[in-house]
């Protein structure tokens, strides 16, 4: 009897149940203006994952881009013609400018990057960076993330970096692939 036990706790509670598990990640980032002097703002970028789920997960690739719009209004409400039903607004955003841009391929993306991360359940992996645009140029900045996970780290998984829609980075590879717009700052305060 203790040998089903033993069976059913460490091999099928602590090895099959997980294998089978979805990765679940939060992804967290938030924009600040911290100063403005010599005609440049300087922006704080804090970006965080949460492993919420019950399985650990390895980071293959990650990459954060900043966005710069520009805002024009309008006097009475417009259409939007990106929206097939029509959004009235009194606004219109210029189109999306990277400003800022940064991240990595780990080890188990490319074998000669120096970089490795994994997150348990419950595990944060977080970063803070300061970046500086020129004052006024901007209104309202907007944040995208996208990263390649895996659950084994048990054979390299080829990534790169690759050109998205609009500027935006993307990280390309074989293995579950996230994106998320995570944040925003309105410059205009």
């Amino acid at each position: 009897m203790a040998g089903a036990w033993a069976f059913y706790v460490f091999i099928y509670e602590n090895r099959i149940v997980p294998a089978f598990a979805d990765m679940q990640t939060n992804v967290s980032a938030t924009l600040q203006k911290t100063s403005q002097r010599d005609g440049a703002t300087g922006i704080l970028l804090k970006t965080a994952f949460r492993n919420s789920g019950t399985v650990r997960f390895y980071f293959v690739g990650y990459a954060v881009t900043v966005m710069g719009s520009k805002m024009a209004l309008s006097p009475r409400p417009t259409n939007d013609p990106h929206i097939r039903d029509g959004l009235h607004t009194y606004f219109r955003l210029s189109k999306p400018t990277p400003v800022y841009g940064l991240g990595f391929i780990t080890q188990l993306g490319d074998p000669k990057s120096g970089h490795g991360a994994e997150l348990e359940p419950g595990g944060d992996f977080s970063q803070e960076h300061t970046f500086y645009i020129p004052a006024n140029r901007f209104d309202l900045l907007t944040v995208h993330v996208s990263a390649c996970i895996s659950k084994s780290d048990a054979k390299p998984i080829p990534s790169r970096f690759k050109p998205g829609i609009g500027g935006v980075t993307d990280v390309t590879c074989e293995a579950d692939h996230i994106t998320y717009d995570v944040g925003s700052l309105d410059l205009r305060k």
